[in-house]
């Protein structure tokens, strides 16, 4: 069971990580530097938001919160 539950909070990060770098990708390099952010941030902060979505419990895309450390901890320390 625990395998499952696992395999389900994975696919919902990778949900959540695909959603969020979708939408940061798609504004310009002004829009970013608008907020504070370069290109190069976007796979950091679509890893953080899917790690923070998920790790509270809430279904991917309804939730953000404070920083913390997720199952896709181990994927970004490949990249």
């Amino acid at each position: 069971m625990n395998f499952i539950k696992q395999l389900g909070r994975i696919w919902s990060q990778y949900r959540e990580f695909r959603s969020t770098y979708s939408e940061l990708s798609q504004l310009s390099d002004t829009d970013l530097k608008d907020m504070g952010l370069y290109r190069g941030d976007i796979v950091r902060i679509a890893y953080g938001e899917a790690e923070n979505s998920v790790k509270l419990g809430k279904p991917a895309n309804t939730q953000r919160g404070p920083k913390s450390t997720g199952t896709f901890g181990a994927l970004r320390e490949s990249h």
